[in-house]
């Protein structure tokens, strides 16, 4: 977004004045120097470290500042001073994750509004106090308008129409800001301004006036042209506190003259920054995490603590702070810290942390944090409370806050005392939460003989010093008792005769697994122990482990609908439970299904399948007809794996294939029945069967040279497409030498293929050839679909 262009002037020079940094030694003010025209490098605004130094001053610092801008606020009918402004604010996360959530909250200050978005984005507060002093002056403005607030960042205002109201509000002003500049950051090779490379950019409005080719060295000086996108001229620079001429665009040469003037030099080093994360109260300790870095120097910087006011301890911010890649670069995040302050005295207490400057600038105070070492009365916390029958286990950890050492936890049930032991098992969390106590402090109980009904479970921690025994964790508890819960998970018949009855139950007087009695139609079948391993039961009934649940196969049942009752027998409170169904043995016409129905060959057809019937687990019949006529009967009892894992209880003999000879050409009805058992009826599939098509068979039953200069060659030919005989045409060296039919009877023809009869055969002598080696081949002439088919084979003449 680019924000509407501005050539307003401060009606006065402003007063520089220094923002106080509070050191070890002493307050050390540092003094600001007037802005200077030739310091101004276009291509080097702002440097990347000043502008992303989120941690360069603290909320305290930042009213502070406000409050040495304006003095005194005059009266007026308008809006508050900015150092006295409030306003209520609302939690907004960014969808784009390029600013953190904002802690919104009814009346916040200014101060807070411009600190929390400075944390929460990672832009230096510094950057955006003179955002909002460049844009509307209002931050140095002892009668600030509504205007004022409403635009105070000038973001939403383009250069060509009127701000947008969407944006209206100081709230929205300075996040809408800081969060821009992080679109900018987050995807530099978007905009019109990149950093690492010459840029044409204009000194106005006017496009008359030209441009200036500026190299922009960093990020955070793209991000100011993308902003508010011109170059000062050379008049604007040469009255660094006035005006130059009508070329001339002042919003960026006014950030570097407003920065220098509050803050110092906009690329040089400075006093160090960081922020406190944590400052957490331990057994006499105190546990402070954070960071903190100084402009001057990649390297970890020194940071002291001061508690109540004295010296307490010194580290160096030497640790990984992975977040602070997006500010100071992946290679430079080694400037986290975390002492642990010990020694301390109970009672409240004030932590104090101070960044140790190097270079330039002073110590920075990054935060003064209060807490409290706690003493007196015991405290923990109850992980859990499990109850099976009869018993109780408890789980948590106790601590003392005058003692390191592990100590007594005691349960109480309904006010009565009912274990005691020394709570030192692991609680590896625990010191990240409690600094100084280690992880020694957990305890498990189980108690037992507890009846039924709903008791309260307390845990104590014994005292050790100062404070009393207290309860430290209380929970009610609901001890189940009565009769067995029972579940069915099946009743079925899965094959003739065959019952199966799966479930489970569990009593809740007892871990033991229960009886179960099963009973067909009002007779005891069987008795059963509910002992099986089922791994949900032991998530779903904590204590009483997985050992409840039951299969019971019961065989030799007639056909029809029965009535099956399963009985779980009690134990102790209750009465049996009880679980009824119905269940229908199978019974019906029998399954069939064909997997194969075709001509595999010369008057064959070949029939795969398989087929069985409900009400028996024996193979069925099964009986093919042809065309109307019954051609043969066959047992569907060949293994087929697939059924049995399809049909259990039924095995897998339940498959046939029959071959059906004597079929003659063309297409014909093919019907299979499987032959019922019991309840319902045949079962038939009926198909339309093709016989083999194609090329004529031939086969030579002999070639032979039977006299001088002569031979003799004899054979059978059938065409599947026709029951006539064929023709056949004998070659002699590729020389075509007689034809002849085939249609001389060969009985064994009949035999083999009925539906051609025996009028198939041949005999064919060619005389008259020269002694010596021969080809003879023979053509059997095709007759529909195929081709000719030809048998060759060599003789010797004589």
């Amino acid at each position: 977004m680019i924000k509407k262009w501005t050539a307003r002037l401060l009606a006065v020079a402003l007063v520089a004045s220094a923002l106080t940094v509070v050191s070890i030694a002493a307050d050390d003010p540092r003094p600001a120097s007037a802005a200077s025209g030739a310091d101004f490098d276009p291509g080097n605004i702002i440097s990347d470290a000043n502008f992303y130094a989120a941690g360069s001053m603290t909320l305290d610092n930042v009213q502070s500042f406000l409050n040495q801008q304006v003095p005194s606020c005059r009266a007026s009918s308008g809006p508050a001073c900015l150092k006295s402004y409030t306003m209520d604010t609302f939690t907004r996360q960014d969808s784009g994750a390029r600013c953190g959530t904002y802690p919104g909250g009814p009346g916040q200050s200014a101060a807070a509004v411009i600190y929390n978005v400075a944390q929460i984005c990672g832009i230096s507060p510094k950057v955006l106090l003179v955002l909002l002093e460049k844009e509307q002056g209002i931050v140095t403005s002892s009668a600030p308008t509504a205007y004022m607030y409403r635009s105070a960042t000038g973001y939403g205002c383009p250069d060509t129409a009127a701000c947008d109201a969407q944006y209206y509000g100081f709230f929205n002003q300075v996040y809408g800001a800081a969060l821009q500049f992080k679109r900018y950051a987050a995807t530099p090779t978007s905009w019109s301004y990149q950093a690492g490379r010459t840029n044409n950019i204009f000194y106005h409005p006017n496009a008359s006036c030209g441009t200036k080719p500026v190299y922009i060295q960093n990020q955070a000086t793209a991000s100011l042209y993308i902003y508010t996108p011109y170059t000062p001229n050379a008049a604007a620079l040469a009255n660094m506190y006035g005006t130059g001429d009508s070329c001339s665009a002042y919003g960026n040469r006014n950030f570097f003259r407003i920065y220098t003037d509050w803050f110092g030099s906009t690329t040089g080093g400075g006093s160090p920054y960081g922020y406190v994360d944590t400052a957490a109260a331990g057994f006499r300790q105190v546990t402070v995490s954070g960071w903190a870095v100084d402009p001057d120097s990649a390297a970890p910087i020194r940071v002291d603590f001061y508690v109540d006011g004295r010296g307490a301890a010194s580290t160096v911010a030497g640790n990984d702070y992975p977040s602070l890649a997006g500010v100071l670069g992946k290679g430079n995040t080694a400037h986290g810290f975390s002492a642990n302050i010990t020694g301390l005295s109970a009672g409240r207490h004030s932590v104090c942390s101070y960044a140790i400057n190097v270079g330039t600038g002073v110590n920075t105070l990054l935060d003064c944090r209060e807490f409290v070492v706690r003493t007196g009365d015991p405290f923990g916390y109850v992980d859990s409370v499990s109850a099976s029958a009869g018993s109780l286990t408890v789980k948590g950890w106790v601590v003392d806050p005058d003692t390191a050492d592990p100590i007594t936890a005691r349960v109480t049930v309904d006010g009565r005392q009912v274990s005691s032991q020394i709570a030192s098992g692991e609680v590896p969390g625990l010191p990240a939460v409690y600094p100084g106590w280690g992880t020694r402090h957990a305890f498990e109980s189980t108690v037992t003989g507890v009846s039924g009904g709903s008791h309260r479970v307390c845990v104590q921690g014994v005292n050790v010093g100062a404070g009393s025994t207290v309860d430290v964790a209380c929970q009610t508890v609901v001890m189940a008792s009565g009769a067995p819960s029972l579940f069915l998970d099946e009743v079925s018949m899965g094959s003739p005769g065959k019952l199966l009855v799966r479930g489970w139950a569990i009593d809740p007087d007892t871990v033991d697994p229960v009886r179960v009695h099963v009973y067909v139609d009002g007779a005891l079948s069987t008795k059963v122990t509910a002992d099986v391993s089922k791994a949900s039961l032991a998530t779903a009934f904590p204590g009483y482990g997985d050992k409840h649940a039951f299969s019971v196969p019961v065989a030799g049942l007639s056909a029809g609908t029965h009535s099956v009752c399963v009985y779980a027998i009690n134990v102790g409170a209750g009465g049996n439970a009880v679980r009824c169904a119905e269940v229908a043995a199978p019974t019906g016409s029998p399954r069939l299904f064909l997997d194969q129905a075709q001509g595999t060959a010369l008057g064959q057809i070949t029939v795969r399948g398989w087929s069985f019937d409900p009400d028996v687990v024996d193979p069925v019949r099964v009986h093919l007809y042809l065309d109307g006529r019954l051609v043969t009967k066959v047992t569907a009892d060949v293994a087929k794996a697939s059924l049995g894992t399809s049909f259990p209880g039924y095995g897998e003999k339940h498959a046939f294939t029959a071959t059906l000879t004597g079929v003659g050409p063309g297409a014909h009805t093919l019907c299979t029945y499987a032959i019922n058992v019991g309840g319902g009826g045949n079962t038939v599939d009926c198909r339309t069967v093709s016989a083999v098509t194609g090329s004529p068979s031939m086969l030579l039953d002999e070639v032979s040279s039977p006299s001088a200069g002569a031979v003799l060659a004899r054979g059978w030919t059938i065409d599947p497409d026709t029951v006539d005989p064929l023709r056949v045409h004998v070659y002699v060296d590729g020389v075509l030498q007689t034809k002849v039919t085939a249609d001389v009877v060969k009985s064994s023809l009949g035999t083999a293929f009925p539906a051609f009869g025996p009028r198939h055969q041949f005999s064919a002598s060619v005389a008259g050839l020269a002694a010596g080696q021969h080809s003879v081949c023979l053509y059997s002439i095709n007759v529909g679909a195929g081709a000719n088919t030809v048998v060759c084979s060599p003789v010797t003449v004589r």
